[in-house]
């Protein structure tokens, strides 16, 4: 029992979510031997249901090999190419099923947001579970959508359900920087795998307010945030700043990642359709993070490259980094000099 209680304070010790579910499946590791799980987001995709791998958990040989990683990309997945997730999905119950001659059993586990399925558990194992250990299971989860929901409650932005501002201090704080230092985000190229922030900005919202009113603006703010949701991926992190302001921090990427997951949301937006409204375009400033950043010098950074790029015609993605090399920006807010965000 107080190995039990261990667990639960170790699970609901954590505030950001990555970490809760790095947390949550290495605790069902150990305490169900599982020689692999995975935890598997719902996407609604405008009535059409995808998945997308949060994390795993294990070896697919069922190995000791333990690692916890989210799956490449942001790939979306039709559920119904999935025959025990899709009916896991549907009955909302637990189900198990043999994984193969050599894999043993394969159970998958609804996480439930009131009636709604929002995340699939799948845990292989080398034989079933007994009556007890499902019961523990289904507990847990529902002490991780509990938390989730008192996380969501103080840290997410009312309307588009991102989180909202207070929580980006923390959130950059908490960023691995791998082996990037302050001289590599002066330069054109980056060592390796480093953290970005973008700034991003819906051109003419004010426009929208004037035009439609501001409950057809609300609706924009909430379009436009579940396009955020679909091209940035479940590790990347997902603030509305303000207003029309919003801000993505890409957590270990190359810069021509960055760049490229920056560009094809600025693509999607463009043709995306929003009731009533029609088209609308989004502008975006970028900047590296580095060892001795603060949320505010980064933020101050990728703002003064949203401004180039609003100043440029707008619809378009501008580097920090770039404009200073080429000279188009004078001078450079340096790392671990704050600026006023209030």
């Amino acid at each position: 029992m107080g190995h039990i209680i261990d667990t639960v304070a170790n699970l609901t010790d954590h505030r950001d979510r990555n970490a809760l579910v790095d947390t949550l499946l290495s605790v069902f590791h150990g305490l169900l031997g599982a020689s692999r799980l995975t935890l598997w987001n719902i996407v609604d995709r405008r009535g059409s249901m995808w998945i997308r791998r949060r994390a795993d958990f294990g070896s697919p040989r069922g190995d000791e090999t333990q690692t916890s990683a989210p799956h490449p990309g942001n790939m979306l997945l039709p559920l119904e190419t999935f025959g025990g997730l899709r009916d896991c999905f549907y009955s909302k119950e637990p189900l198990c099923r043999s994984a193969g001659p050599a894999n043993g059993v394969r159970y998958v586990f609804p996480v439930m947001d009131g009636q709604e399925v929002i995340d699939l558990l799948e845990v292989t194992r080398s034989s079933p579970l007994s009556h007890e250990q499902e019961r523990m299971v289904t507990g847990m989860l529902r002490i991780y959508r509990n938390h989730l929901g008192i996380l969501d409650y103080g840290d997410c932005d009312e309307l588009t359900g991102l989180r909202n501002r207070r929580t980006f201090h923390d959130s950059f704080a908490r960023l691995n920087y791998g082996s990037c230092s302050e001289k590599c985000g002066e330069l054109r190229t980056c060592c390796g795998r480093c953290p970005y922030l973008a700034v991003i900005d819906i051109d003419h919202f004010k426009r929208v307010n004037d035009s439609f009113g501001h409950p057809f603006g609300d609706e924009v703010l909430v379009l436009f945030a579940g396009v955020l949701r679909e091209c940035f991926s479940d590790h990347d992190r997902l603030f509305r700043f303000g207003g029309e302001e919003f801000l993505v921090i890409l957590d270990h990427v190359t810069i021509d990642e960055a760049y490229h997951a920056l560009e094809s949301f600025r693509a999607r937006v463009e043709t995306f359709r929003f009731p009533q409204v029609g088209p609308i375009t989004a502008s975006i400033g970028y900047t590296q993070a580095v060892a001795g950043d603060t949320g505010a010098s980064a933020f101050g950074r990728a703002d003064a490259a949203l401004y180039i790029a609003k100043q440029s015609g707008r619809n378009q993605i501008r580097s920090h980094e770039m404009l200073v090399a080429d000279g188009l920006i004078q001078g450079r807010i340096a790392v671990g000099q704050d600026v006023e965000l209030f």
